[in-house]
């Protein structure tokens, strides 16, 4: 066994057992973000877009929250401001009692396109944040996490030779490498097939329980926020803002048969018409 996977935190594995309820988190508590009275305003000619307006959100370590709604409901805005890439016009974001006041390395990033660096080797891509945050050994790091998405075999190849899927679980291994206690994910599969994408799910969900990781995951696709998530966040328009929060009561492992469940029926019928009533008001604005 590596260094690196002894300094991991034991999976309990009772937590499968225990269903969507059940208290998650790493080992040393960390991944509790708060947002107060959020709001980000960009300039623009016409006056300043109001992105996000009062909004406040507490996500607790280890869950896994996904974001969705219409296009322009601050989705994204919102996870830059976490990830600091952002700074709010007003009102603060806190990592584990720490203000976010620029990107930190407690955040690890995974984009729809993958964004690796094309010069070098998949090997050396996801050693590049152990390296640059002075780890002992980011070559070995490296090889552990490319093992872990299945990609070991694959460590000297260029990122242009992979495939879509490839290369996300690339980008996926590399956000993790330097082992964040929160992983920022923006529409990660959005532009894999079907398949790819069901799949993806699947292995991403079997790292999360692994590593107890706190994930906030973007997407358009309401089958996806509820297969993945514990919690669905419903965000609304003009501005942007929380429409409501809906709690998945859905028992974990989840395997893709429960799609086919009632009560996941239920929960997309009720995420459907949230969705809708906000997109209608997005149109009903152009008349």
């Amino acid at each position: 066994m590596t260094k690196l996977a002894l300094a991991w935190p034991v999976r309990d594995k009772s937590a499968d057992r225990k269903g969507a309820s059940a208290v998650r988190g790493r080992s040393d508590g960390k991944g509790r973000i708060v947002g107060r009275d959020l709001a980000m305003k960009f300039p623009a000619k016409a006056g300043p877009v109001v992105a996000l307006d009062n909004l406040d959100i507490e996500i607790q370590p280890g869950e896994f929250l996904a974001l969705l709604g219409p296009s322009g409901c601050g989705k994204s805005t919102l996870l830059n401001l976490i990830a600091g890439i952002l700074k709010p016009t007003s009102g603060t974001i806190s990592i584990d009692g720490a203000e976010v006041e620029g990107p930190n390395p407690g955040c690890g990033i995974v984009f729809q396109h993958h964004s690796l660096f094309p010069w070098m080797s998949v090997l050396e891509n996801v050693a590049f944040g152990p390296r640059m945050l002075g780890h002992a050994d980011p070559v070995g790091s490296a090889r552990t996490f490319l093992s872990l998405v299945g990609l070991e075999k694959h460590a000297k190849a260029w990122p242009s030779s992979l495939s879509g899927g490839m290369q996300q679980r690339v980008g996926i291994a590399r956000a993790l490498a330097t082992y964040p206690p929160v992983l920022l994910m923006d529409e990660p599969f959005g532009a894999l097939d079907a398949q790819t994408r069901s799949i993806m799910q699947d292995e991403l969900l079997k790292l999360w329980s692994q590593f107890k990781t706190t994930v906030v995951f973007v997407t358009h696709d309401i089958d996806e926020a509820i297969f993945l998530a514990d919690r669905v966040v419903v965000m609304k328009t003009l501005p942007g803002g929380i429409k409501r929060e809906v709690r998945i009561d859905l028992p974990r492992p989840r395997s893709p048969d429960i799609i086919k469940s009632d009560r996941f029926n239920t929960y997309r019928s009720e995420i459907f018409e949230l969705i809708r009533e906000e997109t209608l008001k997005v149109f009903q604005s152009r008349d």
